[in-house]
């Protein structure tokens, strides 16, 4: 029945933390909760998980109403960000707590608890002390002991943002699998687009105590609600504004603007693009060193910045007046062949583009 979450508010003085949240997460489905510092992510995760209540509303477990019930009978695991391990016990201890008190045997908690130390790459540090783990290394056996008791939920609050790199991703991956081989139903709470788009089923997007939008994460990224959401889960670039004047006829080319140039008269006949803003995303660009066909718009390169993962081209179109930004990756950045910055190149948007309109009254 997975986990239903009804009408809840909580306010703290005259501020609304959680403001009418409903949701529904399926049994066994990963959801990732996202939002800005202070939308209520981490409120409303320890209301599921019964460390705080609510003004109004309801919590309901696999179809039962758990509003009021104790948090030692909701089958839940919480994966704090400040880790809440304890602080007397060795790791080895820490992870096997809970297992000790189900009152396994010997041999299936050593069984058990050194799965998981191997697992999450913390074996090493079986015999240390929270007091001389890293921040990472503390988030790891944090996730260690909520995994151990296998849990009916499980609710995470930032469960690798202490950690970077190759052990990240290697972590994103197997948690994913191990939640699936064990049919545990998940929310994590995250900071990470990438991270909530790779892993979730399913990502919730808060702000300021609402839910704005709930879907699977292709739709959210390609079919934001309102430019918030569409900004939040990552870049986009905004098509120029025509003015109330200016028309998008199909061989219009009185002026230099975006009206001049026949790939994007295509794109924009009959919108009202002098109300709206319009944007892609930068994937929904083709980008070429010789002219990909008749409709490709020619463009200079202005700056190529070097990142970690990616390149960024700063672009500005020669046939109308427009600046935009272009991350690419390293392969894609070498089969463009530049020459020199004053070799031109070409740019189109793809076959099939989400053109995202929002109306600059309310965007």
């Amino acid at each position: 029945m997975g986990i239903l979450v009804d009408k809840i508010c909580k306010s703290l003085g005259n501020s609304k933390i959680l403001d009418r949240i409903s949701l529904y997460v399926p049994e066994f489905s990963l959801i990732a909760l996202l939002g800005p510092s202070g939308s209520g992510k981490s409120s409303l995760l320890r209301i599921i998980a019964g460390l705080d209540t609510c003004d109004h509303g309801d919590i309901w477990l696999h179809g039962r109403k758990m509003t009021n019930v104790s948090i030692q009978y909701r089958k839940i695991s919480f994966v704090f960000q400040h880790y809440a391990l304890f602080k007397h016990m060795t790791v080895y201890d820490n992870i096997s707590f809970g297992l000790q008190l189900r009152k396994l045997s010997s041999r299936k908690i050593k069984n058990k608890v050194n799965d998981l130390l191997n697992c999450l790459r913390i074996a090493d540090i079986a015999l240390q002390y929270p007091s001389q783990l890293s921040g990472g290394q503390k988030q790891r056996v944090a996730l260690a002991r909520s995994l151990a008791t296998q849990p009916d939920f499980l609710l995470l609050d930032e469960p690798f943002s202490a950690l970077d790199g190759e052990l990240r991703r290697h972590l994103r991956k197997w948690l994913k699998r191990y939640l699936q081989d064990n049919k545990v139903t998940t929310i994590m709470v995250t900071h990470d687009q990438v991270e909530a788009i790779s892993m979730a089923d399913e990502i919730i997007i808060l702000s300021q105590g609402r839910l704005v939008q709930q879907g699977k994460p292709k739709k959210l990224y390609d079919q934001p609600i309102n430019y918030f959401v569409g900004f939040f889960l990552g870049p986009l670039i905004e098509i120029p504004k025509l003015t109330e004047s200016k028309t998008l006829k199909k061989g219009s080319i009185n002026s230099q603007d975006l009206a001049s140039d026949p790939i994007w008269i295509e794109i924009f006949a009959d919108r009202s693009i002098h109300k709206y803003r319009f944007f892609l995303r930068p994937y929904e660009f083709c980008i070429g060193s010789t002219e990909i066909d008749f409709d490709s718009t020619p463009a200079r390169i202005e700056t190529i910045i070097y990142k970690k993962t990616f390149i960024q081209l700063n672009v500005s179109v020669t046939s109308f007046s427009w600046n935009l930004t272009i991350p690419i990756g390293y392969h894609a950045f070498q089969d463009l062949h530049l020459q020199s910055f004053i070799q031109e190149i070409y740019i189109k948007p793809r076959i099939k583009v989400f053109l995202r309109a929002y109306s600059t009254l309310t965007s």
